[in-house]
């Protein structure tokens, strides 16, 4: 069953459900007008859905039937999740085991290399996803529904599906800003975003110290630790500096409550997730630049978001600063970090900064008469799959969108994977080479 190479299994897996879903939106059922999308806005709706993105190009509410919305919450659902998670959780389910090189595919898609337990984090995905997607339902509703009647639970639905899958897909034209003194929609919103962007295997690490009675004694794992300090420091940064870029602009109309709430809503949501309770495209272009940073870092490993990831960024942070200080090793938190983990970040720093760089460099290609700053901004969204956007994204061109269609996938898997997936491996030469001497710097 996986004789190929893992990475090709992951990248293929996400292929194959991106070219059904593109299919299905072609349909004319899919489509309030009855002819279904083009294929190459079909093409970008499902990348986005399916790599938990949220750029558009048509407006998910008016022009997608149910059938459409379903379509397009199934993906979300499958891509979030991970095809190969949910092909094991149903294989054990019937009772077949998985192979060993099932289990290394498995590994590679949740970034997650503790085989003893893999399978328990297997279960506890679908579990964890189940329960905290239907308390987002129910949290919603109580302010959908006031508003909408029945089909306000159905919004909660998938408003709650799209937020803890990282997904940003919406059914109001202009997201959550209906929205953005609401309270209950905000927290439950931000609480989904955050809990689907720490990643399952720290999810798990937190259920076991603080809900089973026997693990409760045990501390928290180096990468769990990690994670929550770096997710705090950048939504702690990122509200208190969004805040202090639009106070004069966007923010300055709003009461004091809106204002905190709304900074802290826009440093959450690039975390990968793409809602906005204030308009993006009339930001400062300052605020616009420091939301890229945010975007390009995004979610932690294992989740359901994309970026570099955090743990990515906190390595290349304190290697440089190790190397600054002419440390042998790269300590961090009390412990030492691995040389081919510090390899490994700074790969996948590196590729992804080369990736934008081309894209942005054909984006301004394709789209001459656009702004630098828009289309970098778009390019970033692409590749941390949040779907936050200017408004242009409607307007690109046919290249453009095929080419943030590929961004989207590789932000989704990660570079390092992607380029793995279409490297041909060879055996390394049974040669060493004699050192060299190079100046750098």
């Amino acid at each position: 069953m996986f004789k190929m190479d893992p990475a090709k299994i992951v990248v293929g897996s996400f292929v194959a459900v991106i070219l059904s879903g593109t299919f299905l939106l072609t349909l004319p059922v899919a489509t309030v007008d009855g002819r279904g999308l083009s294929l190459v806005n079909a093409l970008f709706t499902a990348t986005s859905a399916t790599c938990v993105t949220g750029l558009i190009v048509v407006d998910t509410g008016r022009v997608f039937t149910l059938f459409g919305q379903l379509v397009i919450l199934a993906l979300i659902q499958v891509g979030g999740l991970g095809v190969m998670t949910l092909s094991t959780f149903f294989l054990t389910m019937v009772g077949r085991r998985l192979s060993l090189r099932g289990k290394m595919v498995v590994q590679d898609a949740l970034n997650y290399y503790e085989m003893s337990s893999l399978l328990e984090l297997v279960r506890y995905i679908l579990i964890f996803t189940l329960i905290l997607e239907a308390l987002g339902t129910v949290f919603l509703s109580l302010s959908f529904y006031p508003r909408e009647g029945m089909r306000g639970i159905y919004v909660a639905f998938f408003h709650s599906i799209s937020a803890f899958c990282n997904a940003g897909f919406s059914l109001y034209s202009n997201s959550l800003m209906g929205y953005r003194g609401d309270p209950v929609v905000n927290f439950t919103v931000m609480g989904l975003i955050v809990l689907g962007g720490l990643g399952f295997p720290v999810l798990l690490d937190l259920y076991y110290r603080f809900f089973r009675f026997k693990e409760r004694s045990r501390r928290l794992k180096f990468q769990t630790r990690l994670v929550l300090l770096v997710t705090l420091l950048l939504v702690v940064t990122g509200a208190g500096l969004i805040f202090f870029f639009e106070f004069s602009n966007l923010l300055a109309p709003l009461p004091w409550k809106e204002k905190f709430l709304a900074s802290l809503f826009q440093s959450i949501t690039p975390r990968t997730a793409g809602f906005n309770t204030i308009n993006i495209g009339a930001m400062k272009e300052v605020t616009l630049f420091f939301i890229m940073l945010l975007m390009f870092i995004g979610a932690s490993p294992g989740g359901t978001g994309g970026g570099i990831k955090t743990t990515t960024a906190a390595i290349v942070f304190f290697t440089i600063r190790s190397i600054i200080r002419e440390e042998k090793e790269v300590n961090l938190m009390g412990r030492t970090v691995p040389p081919q983990v510090v390899s490994k970040a700074f790969a996948i720093f590196f590729l992804s900064m080369a990736l934008l760089v081309f894209t942005i460099l054909f984006l301004l290609f394709f789209e001459k008469d656009m702004p630098l700053i828009k289309l970098a901004f778009e390019a970033v969204s692409a590749f941390g799959t949040v779907g936050l956007s200017t408004g242009v994204t409607s307007t690109l061109s046919v290249p453009s969108k095929v080419l943030l269609s590929v961004v989207m996938l590789a932000g989704r898997v990660g570079p390092l994977t992607l380029v793995l997936a279409m490297a041909h491996k060879e055996s390394p030469p049974e040669i060493r080479y004699p050192e060299a001497q190079v100046m750098v710097g």
